[in-house]
C-alpha cells in the first residue's frame, strides 16, 4: 500500500510542477491605452509627468494596489510606470 501512496504522491507533485510551469509560460493578453493622440501620465518612479502616445502597449502591474482615485499602475512599452484609470486600458487579445 505504501508503494501506491508514494507513487500517487510523486505523481501529484509532478503534475503540480508541470501546471506551474505551464502557467508561467502562458502568453498574456496585450493591453493598450485607448483614445487618440498623446496624453500626460504620472510616472511613479520619476515622480513627474511623462507623455505617452495613445495606443502604447501597457502591462498592468497586479502587485501594486490602485491609488486613492482607483488608478492602476501600469508599465509602458518603454519602461515608464504610470498611473492610469482602468477605463483607459483596452484588452486587444493575444498577438
Amino acid at each position: 500500500m505504501t508503494n501506491t501512496t508514494d507513487l500517487s504522491s510523486s505523481l501529484s507533485g509532478a503534475m503540480d510542477s508541470l501546471l506551474s510551469s505551464l502557467r508561467e509560460g502562458a502568453p498574456t493578453q496585450e493591453t493598450v491605452i485607448n483614445e487618440e493622440g498623446s496624453e500626460w501620465f504620472y510616472e511613479i518612479n520619476k515622480k513627474s509627468m511623462v507623455r505617452v502616445p495613445i495606443g502604447t502597449e501597457v502591462k498592468v502591474l497586479r502587485d501594486q494596489p490602485p491609488d486613492h482615485d482607483g488608478r492602476l499602475a501600469a508599465q509602458t512599452a518603454n519602461g515608464d510606470i504610470i498611473r492610469i484609470a482602468k477605463e483607459r486600458i483596452d484588452t486587444i487579445g493575444f498577438h
